[in-house]
Formats: structure tokens, sequence, C-alpha cells
């Protein structure tokens, strides 16, 4: 009995280590760090030596928002995003709009970056481990999602409505293990409410199962 135990408790333990490690692998930027864009490799980093690299710090704009700006070695704005963090995954820059529950890559078309909104195929290959769900499958703000027994399971969700998520916390907090309000881990059975404030009439429940 104790030897069954202790494979079960194993299993659970790893279990958790690897839902917990596939929903955090990111390479957060914060404000001040420095990012790096190499345009003849297409391909940014936190650090290179290409002649042709454009070296960008990131500073975090004043207000409610707290949006991320990005400038030159000169001072000069090269960048004002929508997002208020990204992450370099794969080469890329991915913006995330945690207000928005929107996510975007960061390219360079020889003048100017830009922000693209990033597809479902996408952030499928960004998250691969996450289901993905969308605002708008949620039916009178309810959803219910299936978990296997002693597992956790990563949800992305994404807002493809007009509808604003700023201050929007969950309960139980928990479940937000990153800077990706989005990105979460469900563990237990039973609900999560994502709401501003607790506020009943707006509030996104998430039923585990």
């Amino acid at each position: 009995m104790r030897k069954f135990l202790t494979v079960m408790f194993t299993a659970f333990f790893l279990c958790c280590f690897t839902a917990a490690s596939n929903a955090c692998d990111i390479e957060g930027l914060y404000n001040n760090y420095q990012v790096v864009y190499v345009p003849s490799a297409n391909l940014w980093t936190t650090g290179a030596m290409a002649e042709d690299r454009i070296v960008l710090t990131k500073k975090v704009s004043d207000g409610s928002g707290n949006y991320s700006e990005y400038y030159n070695s000169n001072g000069n704005k090269a960048i004002a995003l929508n997002s208020n963090f990204e992450f370099i995954k794969d080469g890329k820059l991915i913006a995330v709009d945690n207000a928005g529950l929107k996510y975007y890559k960061v390219i360079y078309d020889g003048n100017n970056f830009k922000e693209i909104l990033l597809c479902e195929k996408e952030l499928q290959l960004l998250f691969p481990k996450a289901e993905i769900i969308k605002i708008s499958q949620f039916k009178d703000n309810k959803i219910t999602v299936n978990k296997k027994f002693m597992a956790k399971k990563t949800v992305l969700l994404v807002n493809d409505t007009n509808k604003y998520f700023h201050k929007y916390t969950y309960k139980p907090a928990s479940v937000q293990k990153t800077d990706i309000k989005g990105l979460i881990l469900l563990s237990k059975y039973g609900n999560v409410k994502f709401s501003l404030y607790g506020d009943k009439k707006d509030m996104l429940t998430i039923k585990v199962r």
C-alpha cells in the first residue's frame, strides 16, 4: 500500500511540475530591459552581436494602462505598443494586451516596427499545451472545461469580441501563474471566476469538471 501511494504521489508531482513548466516557459521583458532585433536573421533576442542589430530598451508608459514603449539607443521612441507585457519565444517578440486578452507579434518592415494580431494557429504553436478558449464561446458568461482527474490543465483565454478586461482578476487568484492574464492553470474541480472587483453582471465563470 505504501509503495502504491508513493507511486501515485510521484506521478501527481510530475504531472503538476510538467503543467507548470509548460505554462511558464517564457522569457519575459520588463521595465528597462533591453531587446535586440537582427533584421538579417529576422530574429528577436535579449543579446546578439550581429552588425545590423537594432537594440531597444523597454519603458513602461505613464498612466493607468502601463503600456509598453521601446526606445532606440539615441533615445527616440521606436515602438508604442498596445500591450503591457512582452516575451520572446522561438526568436519572436510576442506582445500581450492583458486588458484586451489579445496577442500580437512585433515585426519590422524595413522602416518601422508593427504589431500583427496572432491567429489561433500561431497561438497554438506558442502555447502547445494550452486549450484555447475564445470569449465568444462563453454562453451567458459561462463555459465548462473538462479536466482529467489528478491532472492540471492549461487554458489560454482569447478575446474575439469587443469586450474589455482592464483590472479583471481571477478567483481563486492562484490560477494565474504568469504575467499573461489569459494564461491560467486549472488544478481543481469547481468554478473559476474572472471579474472586475467581483462584479457579477459581467463576470465570466469557468466551470472545471
